[in-house]
């Protein structure tokens, strides 16, 4: 979902800005794929939890309550920015008269600046951008537990070296004293 956000954000503005009326089988193709995943990812972001304003570390999984906090915050961007609306002005605008180049042209027309509409999927990006503070903020916790962790781990260590050099310590008191012993039996 990222690459193909990535892709629609350099390949779009460029394909609008350079491409005059661009129907090659790839550029089809990449627009169909990409409104399909688009409108995929508006029936998954129906099943998906959402994190509880009121408790934080809460998770919401109630379908009717993450159906209405979905509504009320992103469907309808995502719906207008997923719909592709290039196609279906191709699809019911078919006028077969005598003036077809001058339809064809129109059609053009009203392509460009369907795609420029289309431009409206540019803005998931803010909802990206909520990811990764919300990804930079539990990578916090992990670098945090990470340095506990070591610093635990370091603290156990040095408990054993100390263990170890207690015990190293009684028994060279206890070799020093058997070899005293057999110096005196000698």
């Amino acid at each position: 979902m990222l690459l193909l956000l990535v892709a629609n954000l350099i390949v779009l503005p460029v394909t609008i800005s350079f491409f005059k009326d661009d129907l090659s089988t790839r550029w089809i193709a990449f627009n169909i794929l990409s409104d399909t995943i688009f409108l995929l990812d508006i029936v998954v972001n129906f099943r998906t939890g959402i994190m509880n304003p009121d408790l934080p570390e809460q998770v919401i999984l109630d379908p009717k309550l993450i159906a209405r906090g979905y509504i009320r915050s992103w469907f309808f961007l995502d719906l207008i920015s997923s719909i592709p609306l290039d196609y279906l002005y191709l699809i019911f605008n078919q006028d077969f008269d005598d003036n077809y180049q001058a339809s064809i042209w129109q059609a053009g027309r009203a392509l460009r600046i369907l795609r420029i509409l289309k431009m409206l999927s540019l803005l998931r990006l803010l909802r990206l951008s909520r990811l990764v503070r919300y990804v930079s903020q539990w990578e916090e916790v992990y670098v945090s537990l990470e340095q506990k962790k070591f610093s635990i781990s370091n603290r156990l260590a040095e408990i054993d070296d100390i263990e170890r050099g207690k015990n190293f310590k009684e028994m060279k008191q206890t070799a020093d004293q058997e070899k005293l012993e057999c110096s005196i039996v000698n």
